[in-house]
């Protein structure tokens, strides 16, 4: 066994050990062997299931621990239960898959292990410290796949083919996370703001190595951005311009190689590169399947039957094409109904953060829990748009997104509780000496300190 095996394994085991005791250590757990993916490094890693193993013991812990985790309520909101929902018809879906049902079932399996962890990342994070820890753990780790896209190439840490290390070969992952990025280096605490801007230029660096979907990530890239523009309290928009204007310069005179403006032009006129010319015929084939099949053929069935629908010169080496459309892979494969509940587990978590982010007062400064609301609402319109030509509709980070929302959901609701229990009773001026506290118009009681808030509104 090799040093690089064997510690691996050890910080594997440490952390599995670690997980039985703390549920939440399992969640960061399973974020890192994401974006680490270790296999990829090879030298006996290849064999080691991290991110699998992983999850079964975080699984393991939430049932040993569930009593202790729900003693701070974390009802199941309205996001997650539509994303059982669609769950659901991935496996209905399977029973008629016009090609291959085993592949459809054995798909809806791994999509499972995508839903069940983004459930329990909602269940088991129960604190502001606890969600700023996760989002740190995730910033860095997106630093880790930045570096390797380009440095562990380069240094031979990773063959060509593994450039796109923990991101399916696409910017899109980071894009999620960006806004938020660009968030803590301008509201962040003093460390906050040192780390973001550390991490900001190997995420930017990154958009020009890799080597699928290097468009549709700089279009996420300036949507996002728009985006958070759009979004953003006035405080943090009149201090965004700073980190904007560092990056802008960066990017376009340190980091973009020559005729990457070039290419990333083609986006206005798509007809000028063969593969986004490519994308009306796929488009159009997809509307003649979904009008066939409007029950859906089944998941990951699409690039089976592509050749039927396609001429030649469009299709692989292999003889099939994929959707390379994420609202068009998902329609076809799960049909109409599925297409809708998938739409409205996105909708409903965008709600879930416009809830959030409306709790901000004018003229109030904001909150971090109203800051991360934004910023990832920001990172979920942006990507949004990029999807559109590229499936990433099995991305895991999309759905860590509804978890996040109905994390921030409760946590909010919890939070503005306890301000109005530790608020002082209103006294009516005229109440005489000794006598009690007037009820509040509309409320029918006062909230007194030491009363136990152990309801949130699903």
């Amino acid at each position: 066994m090799s040093l690089r095996v064997l510690v691996a394994v050890v910080f594997l085991i440490l952390g599995c050990v670690w997980t039985l005791r703390r549920p939440f250590i399992g969640v960061l757990l399973v974020i890192l062997y994401f974006h680490m993916n270790l296999r990829a490094l090879g030298a006996g890693l290849e064999d080691i299931r991290f991110q699998y193993y992983a999850t079964l013991v975080l699984v393991a812990s939430y049932v040993i621990n569930k009593k202790q985790l729900d003693a701070i309520p974390s009802p199941t909101q309205l996001p997650m239960k539509l994303l059982f929902g669609f769950l659901a018809m991935c496996f209905i879906t399977s029973a008629w898959a016009v090609a291959d049902s085993a592949l459809a079932f054995e798909s809806s399996v791994d999509f499972a292990k995508i839903v069940l962890f983004s459930f329990l990342m909602s269940k088991i994070v129960k604190t502001e410290k606890e969600l700023r820890i996760l989002i740190w753990v995730i910033l860095g780790s997106i630093w880790y796949a930045a570096f390797m896209a380009r440095w562990g190439e380069q240094w031979g840490w990773i063959s060509e083919n593994e450039i796109g290390i923990a991101t399916g070969g696409t910017g899109t992952h980071f894009m999620i996370f960006f806004p938020t990025l660009i968030l803590m280096a301008i509201w962040g605490s003093k460390w906050e703001k040192r780390a973001a801007y550390f991490i900001l230029p190997f995420v930017l660096d990154s958009l020009t190595v890799l080597p699928e979907g290097s468009r549709a990530s700089f279009l996420n890239l300036v949507l996002t951005m728009i985006a958070f523009l759009f979004l953003a309290p006035k405080q943090v928009r009149r201090k965004s311009m700073l980190p904007f204007a560092i990056g802008a310069v960066i990017f376009i005179f340190v980091l973009a190689p020559p005729g990457y403006f070039d290419y990333m032009r083609t986006i206005l006129e798509p007809s000028q590169e063969s593969s986004a010319a490519s994308r009306s015929i796929i488009n159009q084939a997809s509307m003649q399947i979904l009008m066939e099949y409007p029950h859906g053929i089944g998941y990951n069935n699409y690039s089976l039957i592509s050749m039927n629908y396609m001429p030649e010169e469009v299709l692989t080496e292999f003889g099939t094409r994929d959707a390379h459309n994420s609202y068009f892979k998902v329609a076809t494969e799960f049909g109409i109904v599925g297409f809708l509940i998938w739409m409205s587990v996105f909708i409903a978590t965008w709600i879930y953060f416009r809830r959030v982010r409306k709790t901000l007062k004018k003229d109030q400064l904001p909150s971090y829990l109203q800051l991360y609301a934004f910023s990832l609402s920001a990172g979920l319109i942006g990507v949004s748009f990029g999807a559109y030509t590229h499936n990433y509709n099995d991305l895991d980070s999309f759905y860590w997104l509804v978890a996040m929302s109905c994390i921030l959901y409760n946590l909010q609701f919890i939070s503005k509780n306890k301000q109005a229990a530790e608020a002082p009773a209103a006294v009516p001026p005229t109440a005489l000496p000794g006598q009690a506290p007037v009820p509040q118009s509309g409320t029918g009681k006062l909230i007194g300190i030491d009363d136990k808030i152990t309801d949130i509104p699903d």
